[in-house]
């Protein structure tokens, strides 16, 4: 009987290229050149199996990604290795040993995403797939979008802040923080979302961030957030959906299955691309 090693990886990506991170047909994914090149190694087919999902277009700073080997490889084997087969826009930052089918959307604690702004008056052309620049309509006022974020933080249902086409029946969402960072990088054009929480829905971050946008710009008026939380808001009373390539997954923290171990709680709501 072949003995499985359960591996775990840090993964960073550049989105840009790539139809997200979840296999499709014909399509180039995150999650396609990983089983590709661990395959390689491994000897075997290889599934791999996320902390979470970004879509087309979206970063990556550390998702965690698991599989399962037949081949056992020290770690920083799997490190260098991995990194040798894969393409430029995926690098494998840090491995490790963990049980074989560990699975680390099921241990996952929290998120931390980052969405950038820039307000610059002309586009910076090195960070077009990297920042959501508001054209002309620069002016935002980002003493009402600190307000509006604090407004929007919480434990509460966020069902009016999912795609139309989320699945999930629980959207009972908890958000431990909305951090906006000015002068982000140095630079004074850019601004920084920063949503902290323990899952998200599909584009939830995105429609938080245009949701934000809209805000500044006064096209909606802060007085409206409470609305949003009423059982009858949908996703028409919500702001736009901002584009994915200003999004970066940044961190993921792990611990839950030991943490709901020791308090014998509840599991944590699944989580959709955010």
């Amino acid at each position: 009987m072949t003995t499985l090693h359960g591996v775990c990886l840090s993964v960073a990506y550049d989105g840009t290229d790539f139809a997200g991170y979840q296999v499709q047909p014909g399509q180039r994914t995150i999650q396609s050149e990983l089983e590709r090149a661990a395959a390689q190694l491994a000897g075997h087919p290889v599934i791999m199996r996320g902390a979470g999902r970004t879509d087309a277009g979206v970063h990556a700073l550390a998702q965690i990604i698991a599989f399962n080997s037949a081949r056992p490889i020290a770690d920083k084997g799997w490190r260098l290795g991995l990194n040798r087969h894969l393409p430029d826009d995926i690098r494998v930052q840090r491995a490790w040993q963990v049980p074989e089918g560990y699975n680390p959307r099921y241990d996952a604690l929290g998120k931390v995403y980052r969405y950038v702004l820039s307000l610059a008056d002309t586009p910076n052309p090195l960070l077009r797939h990297r920042v959501w620049h508001l054209t002309k309509l620069n002016n935002v006022d980002i003493s009402l979008m600190r307000r509006a974020a604090r407004m929007l933080e919480g434990t509460r249902n966020y069902h009016a802040f999912r795609a139309s086409d989320d699945p999930h029946t629980n959207t009972i969402r908890t958000l431990s923080a909305i951090d906006l960072r000015e002068n982000y990088l140095g630079d004074p054009a850019l601004l920084a979302i920063e949503v902290r929480g323990t899952a998200f829905m599909k584009n939830m971050v995105r429609i938080l961030a245009g949701t934000l946008v809209q805000i500044g710009r006064g096209k909606i008026p802060v007085e409206a957030i409470p609305k949003f939380f009423e059982a009858g808001a949908s996703r028409n009373d919500t702001g736009l959906t901002a584009p994915a390539h200003g999004l970066t997954l940044v961190e993921v923290k792990l611990g839950r299955r030991s943490l709901e171990a020791s308090l014998k709680a509840p599991p944590l709501a699944d989580e959709l691309p955010g």
